[in-house]
């Protein structure tokens, strides 16, 4: 999707940290100042630097060759911003998995390709998942206990 979809969908789309394009030689399939505005509004849009630089017609490597040029420091620092403009959205893994586990999962009951309602089934996949977070929790505890008794310091 891209940002003007995203703006007709009814979603604003975030604004994108100001710079001054890095100067480079005009060509047509290069990094024009626009398709380097474009690639900063994908990041802050996507979040992800492979998918920004293919939304403006380049690769992910040249977008990281661009960033290391001499004279790119207002590029790079407007790519370290985008972090900032816009927090994660949604849930984190651990809260989904809080939820599959305590809540189960709803699946369709369907038949003749008609859903005819739903049924509610235990998640037991995250409850192994969430199992196996607090085990690797509790034997990092005991590591971190063990190292400072040998140390000679106490928690």
């Amino acid at each position: 999707m891209t940002i003007k979809q995203r703006r007709s969908a009814g979603g604003r789309a975030p604004s994108a940290p100001e710079f001054d394009p890095v100067p480079l030689r005009a060509r047509k399939d290069g990094w024009t100042p626009e398709r380097q505005r474009g690639f900063i509004r994908g990041l802050v849009l996507y979040r992800n630097v492979g998918r920004a630089a293919r939304a403006v017609g380049m690769s992910r490597e040249s977008a990281y060759r661009l960033r290391e040029r001499p004279g790119a420091e207002a590029f790079a620092a407007a790519w370290d911003q985008v972090p900032a403009v816009r927090p994660p959205r949604g849930a984190t893994k651990l809260d989904l998995l809080w939820h599959r586990a305590c809540y189960g999962v709803t699946r369709p009951i369907v038949r003749n390709g008609k859903q005819i309602g739903t049924i509610n089934k235990p998640d037991n996949q995250a409850l192994l998942k969430l199992y196996d977070r607090f085990e690797r929790m509790e034997s990092c505890i005991q590591r971190r206990h063990a190292r400072l008794a040998r140390d000679g310091r106490s928690q």
